[in-house]
């Protein structure tokens, strides 16, 4: 019987070692429960809460931009967009397209874009498949949305310009965030459009607004159960703009076929009425993505529809810089009306020999006669006797070499030449023939029309630093006092006036009386290419015959009304052939309408 009792004990120390161990495994899964349930409960609770919550953005209305009589520059069109939703469907998007493509025109690279697209974004986000959907494309969807799982139909909005091409550049558009713009998950939804241009890029943060939210509970499988939680969008900002939309339309129109720019201002708010450049683009084909072929035909085309020539556009001023070496002379006592230089055609300065645009020269020539002529030879020796450093400080202080600050992303600074920036960037000392090219605006010196419209304004509105806007300020705007003596810009404005108003100006041919309103201002010419002595001495080929890329550039910069100013003009024309000949009249005929327009204004209140 020995061995029954053996056997006895073994199974009682078995039988308590199994009960033990059970014991101890009891002990440990009530702690780990009294962890995970007790000490980390709130953990597992947000976490549970993230499975069965999903959170959807909801986008704003964006603001309205209007000008400056409240007629709409873009507003927003009801239209209809179709998307795909993938935890809605059972079915790949590829089989999902295929049975689209019989309801709708789909090209392989919208296709192509829709599954890259697809593979990106949550399951809970829609995918966007068309926009502006037709209400015939919109109807055939519906009526087979049984056969297309995850596909609906939203009722969104499409930003529309009803300006067109008269305010492209200025408004700017929108368009789908590209890759680098996609920041944040609410970007990826179909509905999203950002400022890539003008005022829309520039105030996009104001005319976008706030997204809102809604808190959804779904199951298990992903299925909406109910709406928990809605926090609305706040929809964007309107932006009232200084611009006229008549002027855009009459700006545009005068410069025709032309490239270039025109910018009309009020020289003593700063408030752009006008900004148009050429040629121009209808921003509505941005709202869906373009065809590479017509996107092609604009990003490849030498004349740059895409760019605002306005702020981006970068010339040597030309003769328009003889505004600023003449008030540099008169404020440093360097030049007098009484300052007279004999023009023969040519000038000796070291080795080299500067000419005048007029081969023959014009005689003895005083400020005034100098400004009305355009006479180079006279700014050659008055550009040696005022100095490069008093011409620079001049320059900075009329908004030379550095952005008006308008308002427009991309705006160029130009560049403003000095002894210290030659040393720095070329590793070499400023030289008497660097100072001589400045004098008359070219050489290093480069600079925005919107550059060349501010310091008009500044001269001919009493010396206050008047800086441009494009947004309606709201109150009178207070500009400081750039210190210039009354007398001096006085003299150079008799000059500008003779420019347009005295026979032998070299815009006489321009000259109205509107009312008795006149125009002043100055014809600027900047050449290309280089010409030759032997080409001086064969005769200088008309610009009409030269390709139209070695053609000069052609600016006018105006003012009026020309005893009392309230307005500033810029014209410039890329290989115009010349700013008398081509800038001048165009400029001449928007004045002439924008005085007449704001006299019609007046008369209606």
């Amino acid at each position: 019987m020995s061995w029954q009792a053996e056997g006895s004990r073994v199974i009682f120390k078995r039988t308590v070692v199994l009960i033990g161990a059970l014991c101890v495994l009891t002990v440990l899964l009530f702690a780990r429960m009294f962890y995970l349930q007790v000490i980390e409960g709130a953990k597992y609770r947000t976490l549970a809460d993230k499975n069965r919550i999903s959170l959807r953005h909801l986008p704003p209305v964006r603001g309205l931009i209007l000008d400056r009589n409240g007629q709409l520059l873009a507003l927003n069109r009801k239209t209809f967009t179709a998307t795909f939703m993938p935890e809605n469907s059972p079915e790949k998007i590829d089989d999902v397209l295929k049975k689209l493509s019989l309801l709708l025109p789909i090209s392989d690279s919208e296709k192509t874009r829709i599954v890259k697209d697809a593979s990106k974004v949550r399951p809970f986000m829609s995918v966007r498949l068309k926009d502006d959907v037709s209400f015939d494309e919109m109807s055939a969807i519906q009526l087979n949305i049984p056969d297309l799982l995850g596909v609906s139909i939203d009722e969104s909005r499409i930003r529309v310009y009803p300006a067109k091409e008269y305010a492209a550049h200025v408004v700017g558009y929108v368009q789908l965030p590209a890759e680098a713009d996609i920041i944040k998950d609410f970007m990826k939804m179909p509905e999203v459009r950002l400022g890539k241009t003008g005022i829309e890029q520039a105030y996009d943060d104001q005319l976008y607004g706030t997204i809102g939210s809604q808190r959804v509970e779904i199951n298990a499988f992903g299925r909406d159960v109910r709406l928990l939680e809605t926090q609305k969008a706040v929809n964007g900002e309107n932006l009232q703009t200084t611009l006229d939309v008549r002027l855009q339309k009459i700006g545009l129109d005068a410069l025709g076929e032309q490239t270039g720019s025109a910018v009309l201002m009020n020289v003593h708010t700063g408030e752009i009425l006008m900004m148009v450049s050429t040629p121009s683009f209808d921003p509505n084909i941005f709202n869906a993505p373009l065809p590479d072929a017509l996107w092609k035909s604009l990003n490849n085309n030498p004349k740059h529809p895409l760019v605002n020539k306005a702020v981006q556009g970068l010339y040597s001023p030309g003769s328009l810089f003889k505004i600023v070496v003449a008030l540099a002379g008169l404020e440093g006592g360097d030049i007098t009306s009484a300052s007279r230089v004999n023009c023969t055609g040519a000038l000796q300065v070291g080795n080299n020999v500067f000419h005048c645009w007029r081969r023959d020269g014009h005689g003895v020539e005083s400020l005034k006669d100098a400004l009305q002529h355009s006479c180079d030879i006279y700014f050659y020796q008055m550009g040696q006797k005022v100095g490069v450093d008093k011409i620079s400080q001049m320059a900075a202080k009329l908004g030379f070499g550095a952005p008006t600050g308008v308002g427009i992303v991309g705006e160029k600074s130009g560049l403003l030449p000095s002894r210290e920036w030659k040393r720095r960037e070329k590793d070499d000392e400023w030289r008497i023939g660097d100072t001589v090219n400045l004098s008359i605006g070219q050489g290093y010196l480069t600079a925005t029309p919107m550059q060349m419209l501010q310091m008009m304004a500044r001269v001919v509105n009493g010396g206050k630093a008047v800086r441009p806007t494009l947004i309606k300020p709201k109150g009178p705007p207070v500009f400081e006092s750039l210190g210039f003596n009354p007398y001096h810009l006085a003299l150079i404005r008799k000059g500008l006036s003779a420019v347009v108003n005295e026979k032998g100006g070299t815009a006489y041919h321009v000259r109205f009386d509107s009312h008795g309103q006149k125009m002043g201002g100055k014809t600027a010419s900047t050449q290309i290419r280089r010409i030759s002595a032997k080409e001086r001495e064969e005769g200088i080929k008309p610009q009409s015959q030269l390709p139209w890329k070695e053609r000069d550039h052609a600016f006018f910069a105006a003012y009026a009304p020309e005893n009392k100013p309230e307005y500033a003009l810029i014209v410039a024309i890329e290989h115009g052939g010349g700013g008398s000949l081509t800038a001048a009249p165009i400029a001449s005929q928007i004045m002439r309408k924008a005085l007449e327009l704001k006299r019609e204004d007046e008369g209606k209140k």
